[in-house]
């Protein structure tokens, strides 16, 4: 992880180091065929739609967008990163296989997944956590086996109370907050260094509830009670529970809101740091990316660099061919 975090500090330290040449006009890029070259990404987001091949407005239907984002590992968002985003809206899947692009099928690669944007999503278990624990995914969204990479999981104790047990084995650290507005919190500054003890001694544990006493005898979630993790992949997520039962009014099935990370088909992946002495961004050898666009098509395509023909950086020139 360290390592990792020190590649983006450097690599960071390039994207945004200062220019001569970066204070001229941008242009809005320059297609020759098969290859298309951005105009500057660090300067505003280059929008590009296969089916006309070029760039588009933000409020078109394209299919990719060149930008800033950050890396898995930059967990308070500190250094930017060129990336890549699939358009959510109009239904772009994408992957990336490390083989070479002439020896890749567009339309054989199986793993395309969507971009999801938007962080703040609510989410219900669907099994009982009385039955059985379950096992829960930030970075995936969804719940996982108990040999996958889970975040949380729910249960219960031997007083049938609901619990929220970190994944300390895999490095997930928390905090419980009181008195906390969820929209507001900004989770960056938190420390965040405290993990499950064992079993027994929780970090959240059965904060997640608030038993009411009669004549109801219902487990409500706790007004201003906010839970933040920093998950397995180093994202900081922010969640509160809304409810412990289901629409047939049974217990045992957690329903909470959190505040999610994004999640990225090709994301930071498109180039790597050379490091000294030239401290360039490069394309990684004999990667290939391939998208299937909103329309159907399936396009492969390779990025051949992130400089322009005077060095600066920030320009992305691609290969690609559509199927």
């Amino acid at each position: 992880m360290k390592r990792s975090l020190l590649f983006a500090v450097l690599a960071a330290a390039v994207f945004i180091g200062c220019e001569k040449d970066d204070d001229n006009p941008v242009d809005p890029g320059t297609n020759t065929g098969a290859t298309f070259t951005t105009g500057n990404i660090k300067t505003r987001p280059v929008h590009f739609s296969f089916a006309t091949k070029d760039t588009v407005a933000a409020s078109a239907a394209w299919d990719m967008k060149l930008t800033t984002l950050y890396s898995p590992d930059d967990s308070l968002r500190q250094y930017p990163f060129p990336g890549i985003v699939l358009n959510p809206t109009t239904g772009v899947t994408g992957t990336f296989v490390d083989q070479k692009f002439d020896l890749v099928t567009a339309s054989a690669v199986t793993g395309l997944k969507k971009d999801i944007l938007d962080t703040v999503a609510v989410d219900s278990i669907r099994t009982s956590i009385k039955t059985s624990p379950v096992y829960y995914s930030f970075d995936l969204r969804d719940t996982v086996s108990a040999s996958g990479n889970w975040d949380i999981k729910w249960t219960v104790n031997a007083s049938n109370e609901p619990l929220v047990v970190l994944n300390r084995n895999k490095g997930v650290t928390g905090t419980v907050l009181e008195g906390t507005d969820f929209a507001t919190l900004n989770t960056a500054a938190l420390s965040l260094g405290t993990t499950d003890a064992n079993d027994t001694t929780l970090v959240i544990g059965n904060k997640c509830f608030l038993y009411a006493g009669p004549p109801t005898h219902r487990l409500n979630p706790v007004a201003g009670r906010v839970f933040v993790v920093r998950t397995i992949n180093g994202a900081r997520v922010k969640f509160r529970t809304l409810s412990y039962y289901n629409a047939a009014g049974t217990s045992g099935f957690p329903k909470f809101e959190y505040a999610a990370p994004e999640r990225y088909s090709i994301g930071t992946f498109i180039l790597k740091y050379a490091g000294p002495p030239t401290h360039k961004l490069n394309p990684f050898t004999d990667r290939t990316f391939v998208v299937k666009t909103g329309a159907g098509a399936f396009v492969k395509f390779e990025i051949l660099t992130y400089y322009n023909e005077a060095g600066t950086s920030g320009y992305v020139k691609f290969k690609y061919q559509i199927q």
